[in-house]
């Protein structure tokens, strides 16, 4: 499907990460962990180009469509400054939804590994399974976050921690460690993978983040003798890889 979005409201959920709300178009939909093609033209654009992927961070039975990124002030790419000074009815060029990076059957088992913002296909998962009561999945969660103010989804993990018996999160804390933090902090590697869950190689492992890290930790797990059948990457250009 193509055509236009309008946009109706941008919201700060966290430290840099925002939310951006548009219209569902009549006839969209897609599948949680899907993502959309954004397309703003811009004679001035800078080397980034016009367009972008973002993953649709909305349930797929929201009445809008919800992008969540993360945006700096300072130096922003020309397609962020454009889309941030957006303002109520505005449109932008959309094709999509694509993408395979979506949740198996109900009994398999998941681990899921994210770094920053590359939860966002876990936030629009976890949100279906809530509403669609499908309460029973067997989810293991490991978010890497350099500091807890840019954590874009604490309190649906808590609601998921409390309503569906088979989840659990993780949260590795890379730069910001608070005093008499209890959690994991440092890089996501294989040693602390296999920690969290010594079972890893039994679940169908999706990793979501800036593009190094998704290939490293491949790389790294296929070492071990994990079949590539259960791996699956989705990874988020121009992010650092420090997760």
């Amino acid at each position: 499907m193509e055509g236009k979005l309008k946009f109706i409201a941008k919201n700060v959920v966290a430290s840099d990460i925002w939310q951006l709300h548009f219209v569902k178009p009549s006839g969209f939909s897609h599948r949680a962990g899907q993502f959309i093609e954004l397309n703003l033209p811009n004679s001035k654009a800078d080397d980034r180009g016009t367009k972008r992927w973002f993953t649709i961070s909305s349930a797929p039975d929201d009445s809008d469509i919800i992008i969540t990124t993360r945006h700096v002030a300072t130096k922003p790419s020309t397609f962020k400054q454009d889309i941030f000074d957006f303002e109520s009815g505005d449109e932008i060029d959309f094709k999509g939804p694509d993408g395979k990076f979506v949740a198996p059957a109900r009994d398999a088992k998941l681990l899921w590994i994210a770094g920053g913002i590359g939860v966002t296909p876990f936030i629009s998962q976890l949100q279906s399974f809530l509403s669609d009561s499908d309460l029973s999945r067997d989810i293991k969660l490991i978010l890497g976050l350099r500091s807890l103010e840019e954590h874009p989804c604490m309190q649906l993990i808590r609601t998921a921690e409390q309503e569906m018996v088979n989840f659990s999160s993780n949260i590795v804390l890379s730069d910001v460690i608070p005093s008499g933090w209890s959690g994991k902090s440092g890089l996501i590697d294989l040693k602390l993978i296999s920690d969290i869950s010594p079972d890893y190689k039994e679940r169908q492992i999706f990793v979501s983040g800036p593009e190094p890290m998704v290939d490293a930790l491949k790389s790294r797990l296929l070492e071990t003798g994990l079949d590539e059948s259960m791996f699956h990457g989705d990874w988020f250009p121009g992010y650092s890889e420090k997760y």
